[in-house]
């Protein structure tokens, strides 16, 4: 359990990162008055972390499945 909720606790500060990165760039790029440019590199960004964060989430809540179903197939053949 401890593993699975350092993974979701990295994966909310990974997409933070993206998050704040995204920010700097659109921030950066349209003062530099390339505002076009800006926000497709913000979105681009954006997309990118929450489909990590999405794919990490989706790993953690596998392996919990998988662990609850071999802890479950443990217990029956114990009996």
């Amino acid at each position: 359990m401890s593993d699975s909720r350092n993974r979701r606790g990295r994966a909310k500060i990974s997409l933070g990162l993206s998050l704040v990165f995204a920010v700097a760039a659109f921030v950066y790029l349209t003062l530099s008055q390339t505002v076009y440019h800006g926000v497709a590199l913000g979105a681009l960004v954006v997309a990118a972390g929450y489909w990590e964060y999405r794919r990490t989430m989706q790993d953690v809540i596998a392996a919990e499945r998988l662990e609850a179903d071999a802890e479950k197939n443990r217990r029956r053949q114990r009996k």
